[in-house]
Protein backbone atom coordinates (compact mmCIF):
# COMPACT_ATOMS: atom_id res chain seq x y z
CA UNK A 1 0.00 0.00 0.00
CA UNK A 2 1.84 3.32 -1.01
CA UNK A 3 1.79 6.02 1.73
CA UNK A 4 -0.66 8.25 0.03
CA UNK A 5 -3.48 5.43 -0.10
CA UNK A 6 -2.52 4.55 3.43
CA UNK A 7 -3.27 7.96 4.53
CA UNK A 8 -6.50 8.06 2.99
CA UNK A 9 -7.87 5.00 4.82
CA UNK A 10 -5.93 6.86 8.08
CA UNK A 11 -8.22 9.46 7.47
CA UNK A 12 -11.42 7.81 6.92
CA UNK A 13 -10.82 5.83 10.42
CA UNK A 14 -10.00 8.85 12.06
CA UNK A 15 -13.65 10.07 11.69
CA UNK A 16 -14.67 6.48 12.46
CA UNK A 17 -17.39 6.97 15.17
CA UNK A 18 -15.57 3.81 17.28
CA UNK A 19 -13.12 4.85 19.70
CA UNK A 20 -11.16 2.02 18.90
CA UNK A 21 -11.04 2.28 15.43
CA UNK A 22 -9.89 6.23 15.92
CA UNK A 23 -7.21 5.10 18.29
CA UNK A 24 -5.72 2.50 16.27
CA UNK A 25 -5.97 5.24 13.36
CA UNK A 26 -4.46 7.78 15.25
CA UNK A 27 -1.34 5.57 15.87
CA UNK A 28 -0.61 4.69 12.35
CA UNK A 29 -0.53 8.02 11.56
CA UNK A 30 1.46 8.62 14.35
CA UNK A 31 3.85 6.03 12.66
CA UNK A 32 3.81 7.12 9.03
CA UNK A 33 4.90 10.33 10.40
CA UNK A 34 7.71 9.11 12.12
CA UNK A 35 9.06 7.81 8.41
CA UNK A 36 11.99 10.55 7.11
CA UNK A 37 10.68 9.88 3.88
CA UNK A 38 7.14 10.92 4.72
CA UNK A 39 5.84 13.29 2.06
CA UNK A 40 2.07 14.08 0.91
CA UNK A 41 0.34 16.90 -1.28
CA UNK A 42 -1.12 19.87 -0.15
CA UNK A 43 -4.30 18.67 -0.53
CA UNK A 44 -3.51 15.85 2.15
CA UNK A 45 -1.63 18.17 4.35
CA UNK A 46 -4.78 20.06 4.46
CA UNK A 47 -6.99 17.40 5.46
CA UNK A 48 -4.38 15.62 8.13
CA UNK A 49 -3.93 19.27 9.96
CA UNK A 50 -7.63 19.80 10.11
CA UNK A 51 -8.18 16.32 11.44
CA UNK A 52 -5.06 16.35 13.93
CA UNK A 53 -6.84 19.40 15.14
CA UNK A 54 -10.13 17.65 15.73
CA UNK A 55 -8.43 14.91 17.35
CA UNK A 56 -6.98 17.31 20.04
CA UNK A 57 -10.67 17.29 21.21
CA UNK A 58 -11.05 13.27 21.21
CA UNK A 59 -13.14 12.46 23.70
CA UNK A 60 -10.62 9.46 24.18
CA UNK A 61 -7.68 10.96 26.69
CA UNK A 62 -5.65 7.94 24.53
CA UNK A 63 -6.57 9.41 21.29
CA UNK A 64 -6.10 13.26 22.05
CA UNK A 65 -2.60 11.90 23.21
CA UNK A 66 -1.58 10.36 20.48
CA UNK A 67 -3.05 13.70 18.43
CA UNK A 68 -0.58 15.64 20.59
CA UNK A 69 2.07 13.22 19.61
CA UNK A 70 1.52 13.74 16.06
CA UNK A 71 1.39 17.20 15.86
CA UNK A 72 4.54 17.70 17.44
CA UNK A 73 6.26 15.90 14.17
CA UNK A 74 3.36 16.84 11.47
CA UNK A 75 4.20 20.64 11.84
CA UNK A 76 7.93 19.69 10.82
CA UNK A 77 6.19 17.99 7.31
CA UNK A 78 4.06 20.37 6.30
CA UNK A 79 4.39 23.67 4.80
CA UNK A 80 5.15 26.56 6.71
CA UNK A 81 1.74 28.59 5.82
CA UNK A 82 -0.31 25.42 7.17
CA UNK A 83 1.87 25.05 9.70
CA UNK A 84 1.66 28.56 10.73
CA UNK A 85 -2.24 28.18 10.33
CA UNK A 86 -1.90 25.19 13.03
CA UNK A 87 -0.29 26.86 15.30
CA UNK A 88 -2.49 30.56 15.58
CA UNK A 89 -5.63 27.96 15.77
CA UNK A 90 -3.92 26.45 18.83
CA UNK A 91 -3.51 29.79 20.14
CA UNK A 92 -6.57 31.24 19.58
CA UNK A 93 -8.36 28.36 21.43
CA UNK A 94 -5.39 29.02 24.29
CA UNK A 95 -6.36 32.62 24.94
CA UNK A 96 -10.82 31.77 24.20
CA UNK A 97 -10.87 28.61 26.34
CA UNK A 98 -13.42 29.95 28.28
CA UNK A 99 -16.24 27.55 29.91
CA UNK A 100 -17.15 24.38 28.35
CA UNK A 101 -13.78 25.41 26.20
CA UNK A 102 -11.94 25.01 29.13
CA UNK A 103 -10.94 21.22 27.86
CA UNK A 104 -9.91 22.54 24.63
CA UNK A 105 -7.76 25.69 25.93
CA UNK A 106 -5.59 23.11 28.17
CA UNK A 107 -4.61 20.30 25.05
CA UNK A 108 -4.19 23.39 22.93
CA UNK A 109 -1.34 24.25 25.45
CA UNK A 110 -0.08 21.13 25.75
CA UNK A 111 -0.28 21.07 21.47
CA UNK A 112 1.59 24.48 21.53
CA UNK A 113 4.08 23.19 24.06
CA UNK A 114 4.74 20.22 22.11
CA UNK A 115 5.52 21.91 18.81
CA UNK A 116 7.90 24.27 20.41
CA UNK A 117 9.22 21.15 21.77
CA UNK A 118 9.47 19.81 18.45
CA UNK A 119 10.87 23.01 16.10
CA UNK A 120 14.40 22.77 16.12
CA UNK A 121 14.82 25.63 13.99
CA UNK A 122 14.87 27.76 10.06
CA UNK A 123 12.08 29.68 9.37
CA UNK A 124 9.45 27.56 11.30
CA UNK A 125 10.86 28.36 14.36
CA UNK A 126 11.11 32.47 13.54
CA UNK A 127 7.54 32.04 12.49
CA UNK A 128 6.66 29.70 15.95
CA UNK A 129 8.44 32.49 18.24
CA UNK A 130 6.38 35.38 16.30
CA UNK A 131 2.93 34.33 16.37
CA UNK A 132 3.07 32.33 19.65
CA UNK A 133 4.77 34.88 21.73
CA UNK A 134 2.04 37.98 20.06
CA UNK A 135 -1.19 35.84 21.18
CA UNK A 136 0.42 35.32 24.43
CA UNK A 137 1.24 38.24 25.08
CA UNK A 138 -2.64 39.20 24.49
CA UNK A 139 -3.36 36.04 26.80
CA UNK A 140 -1.49 37.03 29.35
CA UNK A 141 -3.44 40.82 29.47
CA UNK A 142 -6.59 39.06 30.18
CA UNK A 143 -7.09 39.79 33.99
CA UNK A 144 -10.55 39.33 33.80
CA UNK A 145 -9.36 35.43 33.06
CA UNK A 146 -6.89 34.06 35.02
CA UNK A 147 -6.49 30.60 33.79
CA UNK A 148 -5.82 31.97 30.46
CA UNK A 149 -3.09 34.62 32.18
CA UNK A 150 -1.78 31.82 33.74
CA UNK A 151 -1.41 29.27 30.85
CA UNK A 152 -0.45 31.96 28.56
CA UNK A 153 2.33 33.03 30.85
CA UNK A 154 3.54 29.15 31.15
CA UNK A 155 3.48 28.71 27.15
CA UNK A 156 5.68 32.20 27.04
CA UNK A 157 8.20 30.79 28.99
CA UNK A 158 8.53 27.34 27.44
CA UNK A 159 8.64 29.76 24.42
CA UNK A 160 11.25 32.37 25.35
CA UNK A 161 13.84 29.66 27.04
CA UNK A 162 13.98 28.14 23.65
CA UNK A 163 13.34 30.65 21.24
CA UNK A 164 14.01 33.85 22.47
CA UNK A 165 16.48 35.00 20.26
CA UNK A 166 14.00 35.10 17.86
CA UNK A 167 11.23 37.31 19.43
CA UNK A 168 13.81 40.47 19.79
CA UNK A 169 11.63 43.24 18.94
CA UNK A 170 8.95 42.09 21.67
CA UNK A 171 11.52 42.21 24.26
CA UNK A 172 10.61 45.03 25.79
CA UNK A 173 6.92 44.21 25.72
CA UNK A 174 7.58 40.67 27.26
CA UNK A 175 9.64 42.86 29.86
CA UNK A 176 6.96 45.21 30.74
CA UNK A 177 4.38 42.42 31.03
CA UNK A 178 5.94 40.53 33.21
CA UNK A 179 7.21 43.39 35.22
CA UNK A 180 3.41 44.46 35.85
CA UNK A 181 2.17 40.84 36.83
CA UNK A 182 5.09 40.04 39.70
CA UNK A 183 2.88 42.14 42.01
CA UNK A 184 -0.40 40.23 41.28
CA UNK A 185 -1.96 39.08 44.40
CA UNK A 186 -2.31 35.23 43.25
CA UNK A 187 1.07 33.08 44.55
CA UNK A 188 0.73 30.76 41.62
CA UNK A 189 0.79 33.63 39.21
CA UNK A 190 4.02 35.19 40.01
CA UNK A 191 5.64 31.68 40.21
CA UNK A 192 4.77 31.53 36.20
CA UNK A 193 6.10 35.40 35.88
CA UNK A 194 9.18 34.24 37.88
CA UNK A 195 10.14 31.19 35.27
CA UNK A 196 9.45 33.64 32.47
CA UNK A 197 11.55 36.65 33.91
CA UNK A 198 14.53 34.25 33.92
CA UNK A 199 13.80 32.52 30.57
CA UNK A 200 13.72 35.78 29.00
CA UNK A 201 16.83 37.89 31.01
CA UNK A 202 19.14 35.76 29.08
CA UNK A 203 18.52 37.01 25.77
CA UNK A 204 17.74 40.72 26.88
CA UNK A 205 20.08 43.16 25.70
CA UNK A 206 21.81 45.27 28.46
CA UNK A 207 19.84 48.22 28.23
CA UNK A 208 16.64 46.34 28.86
CA UNK A 209 18.28 44.00 31.70
CA UNK A 210 20.03 47.27 33.73
CA UNK A 211 16.19 48.67 33.13
CA UNK A 212 14.41 45.51 34.81
CA UNK A 213 16.62 45.05 37.51
CA UNK A 214 16.45 48.55 38.52
CA UNK A 215 12.91 48.56 38.73
CA UNK A 216 13.36 45.37 40.64
CA UNK A 217 16.09 47.14 43.26
CA UNK A 218 13.06 50.09 43.14
CA UNK A 219 10.62 47.92 44.50
CA UNK A 220 12.90 46.43 47.10
CA UNK A 221 13.46 50.04 48.26
CA UNK A 222 10.08 50.82 48.72
CA UNK A 223 8.48 50.78 52.01
CA UNK A 224 4.81 48.87 52.87
CA UNK A 225 5.03 46.62 50.12
CA UNK A 226 3.47 43.32 51.28
CA UNK A 227 6.18 39.99 52.66
CA UNK A 228 4.58 38.02 49.90
CA UNK A 229 5.38 40.21 47.45
CA UNK A 230 9.03 41.83 48.43
CA UNK A 231 9.57 37.29 48.24
CA UNK A 232 8.63 37.46 44.96
CA UNK A 233 10.88 40.50 44.12
CA UNK A 234 13.74 39.13 45.94
CA UNK A 235 13.33 35.91 43.85
CA UNK A 236 12.74 37.52 40.82
CA UNK A 237 16.05 39.13 41.71
CA UNK A 238 17.98 35.86 42.49
CA UNK A 239 16.51 34.28 39.43
CA UNK A 240 17.88 36.90 37.20
CA UNK A 241 21.41 37.05 38.07
CA UNK A 242 21.61 33.33 38.05
CA UNK A 243 20.22 33.29 34.21
CA UNK A 244 22.54 36.51 33.04
CA UNK A 245 25.65 35.61 35.25
CA UNK A 246 28.58 37.91 35.10
CA UNK A 247 26.17 40.80 33.69
CA UNK A 248 24.56 41.18 36.81
CA UNK A 249 27.75 42.19 38.51
CA UNK A 250 27.57 46.21 37.72
CA UNK A 251 23.89 46.20 40.02
CA UNK A 252 25.79 44.29 43.25
CA UNK A 253 26.69 47.83 44.92
CA UNK A 254 22.91 48.01 45.60
CA UNK A 255 21.11 44.81 45.23
CA UNK A 256 23.80 42.80 47.66
CA UNK A 257 23.64 45.42 50.58
CA UNK A 258 19.80 45.48 50.11
CA UNK A 259 19.26 42.03 50.29
CA UNK A 260 21.22 41.88 53.42
CA UNK A 261 18.75 44.37 55.08
CA UNK A 262 15.71 42.41 54.12
CA UNK A 263 17.50 39.76 55.27
CA UNK A 264 17.95 41.56 58.82
CA UNK A 265 14.57 43.06 58.52
CA UNK A 266 12.99 39.46 58.49
CA UNK A 267 15.09 38.42 61.49
CA UNK A 268 13.95 41.63 63.70
CA UNK A 269 10.43 41.01 62.59
CA UNK A 270 10.74 37.15 63.51
CA UNK A 271 8.40 34.02 61.80
CA UNK A 272 9.25 34.97 57.79
CA UNK A 273 11.08 31.93 57.32
CA UNK A 274 10.98 31.75 53.58
CA UNK A 275 11.92 35.53 53.13
CA UNK A 276 15.04 34.38 54.80
CA UNK A 277 15.83 31.64 52.79
CA UNK A 278 15.12 33.79 49.63
CA UNK A 279 17.71 36.43 50.53
CA UNK A 280 20.49 33.65 51.19
CA UNK A 281 19.48 32.23 47.92
CA UNK A 282 20.64 35.45 46.18
CA UNK A 283 23.57 35.86 48.32
CA UNK A 284 24.39 32.48 47.10
CA UNK A 285 23.59 33.37 43.47
CA UNK A 286 25.38 36.41 43.48
CA UNK A 287 28.74 35.01 44.35
CA UNK A 288 28.58 32.08 42.16
CA UNK A 289 27.78 34.03 39.58
CA UNK A 290 29.18 37.40 39.92
CA UNK A 291 32.47 36.46 42.42
CA UNK A 292 34.37 39.59 41.36
CA UNK A 293 31.97 42.11 41.79
CA UNK A 294 30.70 40.45 44.70
CA UNK A 295 34.32 40.53 46.95
CA UNK A 296 33.61 44.20 47.87
CA UNK A 297 30.87 42.59 50.58
CA UNK A 298 32.43 39.15 50.85
CA UNK A 299 32.75 40.28 54.76
CA UNK A 300 28.89 41.40 54.98
CA UNK A 301 28.31 38.33 52.87
CA UNK A 302 30.36 35.93 55.21
CA UNK A 303 28.86 37.58 58.34
CA UNK A 304 25.08 36.76 57.25
CA UNK A 305 25.41 33.57 56.04
CA UNK A 306 27.64 32.61 59.39
CA UNK A 307 24.71 34.44 61.47
CA UNK A 308 21.81 32.35 59.91
CA UNK A 309 23.47 29.04 60.06
CA UNK A 310 23.00 28.90 63.68
CA UNK A 311 19.33 30.31 63.17
CA UNK A 312 17.34 27.56 65.09
CA UNK A 313 14.81 29.35 67.29
CA UNK A 314 12.85 25.69 68.51
CA UNK A 315 15.75 24.55 69.47
CA UNK A 316 18.23 25.36 72.23
CA UNK A 317 21.83 26.13 71.16
CA UNK A 318 23.26 25.16 75.23
CA UNK A 319 21.56 21.33 75.85
CA UNK A 320 22.84 20.07 79.63
CA UNK A 321 21.58 16.65 78.80
CA UNK A 322 20.45 13.88 76.68
CA UNK A 323 16.63 14.62 78.92
CA UNK A 324 16.60 18.58 77.90
CA UNK A 325 17.47 17.45 74.86
CA UNK A 326 14.43 15.42 74.30
CA UNK A 327 11.83 17.53 75.60
CA UNK A 328 12.98 20.26 73.29
CA UNK A 329 12.53 17.65 70.53
CA UNK A 330 9.33 17.11 71.25
CA UNK A 331 8.56 20.73 71.26
CA UNK A 332 9.51 21.62 67.86
CA UNK A 333 7.00 23.00 65.55
CA UNK A 334 5.92 20.17 62.95
CA UNK A 335 5.85 23.56 60.79
CA UNK A 336 8.88 24.64 61.08
CA UNK A 337 10.87 26.18 58.34
CA UNK A 338 14.12 27.33 60.00
CA UNK A 339 16.01 24.99 58.96
CA UNK A 340 15.82 25.99 55.15
CA UNK A 341 17.40 29.08 56.20
CA UNK A 342 20.11 27.31 57.73
CA UNK A 343 20.61 25.27 54.70
CA UNK A 344 20.98 28.01 52.48
CA UNK A 345 22.95 29.77 55.12
CA UNK A 346 25.79 26.33 54.63
CA UNK A 347 25.29 27.01 50.37
CA UNK A 348 25.89 30.43 51.09
CA UNK A 349 29.41 29.60 53.07
CA UNK A 350 30.04 26.91 50.34
CA UNK A 351 30.04 29.43 47.55
CA UNK A 352 32.24 31.80 49.65
CA UNK A 353 34.86 29.43 50.17
CA UNK A 354 35.09 27.95 46.84
CA UNK A 355 34.70 31.71 45.12
CA UNK A 356 37.74 32.84 47.12
CA UNK A 357 40.16 30.77 47.37
CA UNK A 358 42.88 33.53 47.95
CA UNK A 359 40.64 34.50 51.18
CA UNK A 360 41.13 31.17 52.98
CA UNK A 361 42.74 32.57 56.08
CA UNK A 362 39.44 34.40 56.70
CA UNK A 363 37.03 31.92 55.68
CA UNK A 364 39.28 29.19 57.54
CA UNK A 365 39.30 31.21 60.71
CA UNK A 366 35.20 32.17 60.34
CA UNK A 367 33.25 28.87 59.15
CA UNK A 368 35.91 25.98 60.33
CA UNK A 369 34.46 26.19 63.98
CA UNK A 370 30.82 27.58 63.12
CA UNK A 371 30.51 24.52 60.83
CA UNK A 372 31.57 22.06 63.21
CA UNK A 373 29.23 23.26 65.89
CA UNK A 374 26.50 22.42 63.21
CA UNK A 375 27.68 19.00 62.59
CA UNK A 376 25.19 18.13 65.35
CA UNK A 377 21.76 19.32 63.49
CA UNK A 378 18.81 17.46 63.54
CA UNK A 379 17.95 17.76 59.72
CA UNK A 380 19.52 15.66 57.21
CA UNK A 381 19.55 18.01 54.27
CA UNK A 382 21.12 20.85 56.04
CA UNK A 383 23.47 18.13 57.39
CA UNK A 384 24.12 17.91 54.14
CA UNK A 385 25.06 21.09 52.89
CA UNK A 386 27.12 21.67 55.98
CA UNK A 387 28.57 19.05 55.33
CA UNK A 388 29.36 19.74 51.75
CA UNK A 389 30.71 22.96 53.01
CA UNK A 390 33.35 21.47 55.15
CA UNK A 391 34.32 19.60 52.60
CA UNK A 392 34.98 22.42 50.24
CA UNK A 393 36.91 24.44 52.94
CA UNK A 394 39.14 20.76 53.74
CA UNK A 395 39.79 20.71 49.64
CA UNK A 396 40.86 24.60 49.57
CA UNK A 397 43.55 23.83 52.95
CA UNK A 398 44.91 20.81 50.92
CA UNK A 399 45.23 22.74 47.80
CA UNK A 400 47.09 25.75 49.44
CA UNK A 401 49.18 23.05 51.83
CA UNK A 402 50.47 21.51 48.74
CA UNK A 403 51.40 24.66 47.22
CA UNK A 404 52.71 26.28 50.18
CA UNK A 405 54.73 22.78 50.17
CA UNK A 406 55.70 22.53 46.43
CA UNK A 407 57.30 26.35 46.92
CA UNK A 408 59.40 25.22 49.99
CA UNK A 409 62.83 24.84 48.57
CA UNK A 410 63.65 22.82 51.64
CA UNK A 411 60.79 19.77 50.73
Amino acid sequence: MSSSTALVVILEKLASKDKDFRYMATSDLLNELQKDYFRTDADMEKRLCTMILKQLEDISGDISGLAVKCLGLLVRKVAESRAEDMIKSLCDKVITGTGKKEQSREIAAIGLKTIIAEVQGGSIATTLASVVTNKMLVGADMKENPEVVNESLEILAVLVARFGNLVVSEHTRIKDCLMAHLADHRPALRKRVLHCLAAIAAFLNDELLGTAITQLVSKLQESGVKADVTRTYIQAVGLISRAVGYRFGKHLGVALPLIVKHCDAAAAAEGDDELRENCLQALESFIHKCPHDARPHLSLSLNTALEFLKYDPNFADDMEDDEDEEADDEDIDDEDMSWKVRRASAKVLSAIITAYPDSLAETYRSCGEALIGRFREREENVLHDVFTAFIDLVRQVDVVSKRLSADDPSK
